[in-house]
């Protein structure tokens, strides 16, 4: 008896260990884009794809932000990319960066620098939220270019 449970137990520690349960994330494959807001670029925005499928938590959702001509590069906590399958994809205004944010003389001149960068705005609210935004996207084995045009 205590021979059988010694490899149960044994049996038990080996499956813990190989992390038993936790499927293994789907692949990522690289996936940029342009986003447009009626056909002209938007800088300075978070592209984010969150993943249509269970099982998995946040290290799967990935961001990019645009940069002068509104292009995007997507990455995730676990590396660059974005994993395969369907996507539900939000756009929403960057945060202000760091340094524009001080109080000092050089401070402001940076964040008046960043808001002149922001053109072709307002974001509709409707693409920066789950909730609402009505973009959606598959991401496939060659990842390849995801551009989204937006309306006003």
């Amino acid at each position: 008896m205590m021979k059988l449970l010694s490899r149960l137990l044994l049996a038990g520690i080996a499956l813990m260990a190989t992390g038993c349960g936790k499927p293994e994330p789907p692949a990522r494959v690289a996936v940029t884009g342009i986003v447009t807001i009626d056909g002209q670029p938007v800088p300075s925005a978070v592209v984010t794809f969150y993943p249509l499928f269970e099982g998995f938590g946040g290290e799967l959702i990935a961001e990019g932000v645009t940069d002068a001509g509104g292009r995007y590069a997507l990455a995730c906590p676990l590396g660059d990319g974005a994993c395969l399958g369907k996507h539900k994809v939000t756009v929403a205004d960057a945060p202000t960066p760091d340094d524009a944010r001080e109080q000092s003389v050089e401070g402001q001149r940076r964040m008046q620098a960043f808001l002149k960068t922001l053109t072709n705005r307002p974001i509709g609210a409707k693409f920066g939220t789950l909730a609402t935004s009505p973009l959606e996207v598959e991401v496939t084995v060659g990842g390849g270019n995801h551009d989204l045009h937006l309306t006003h």
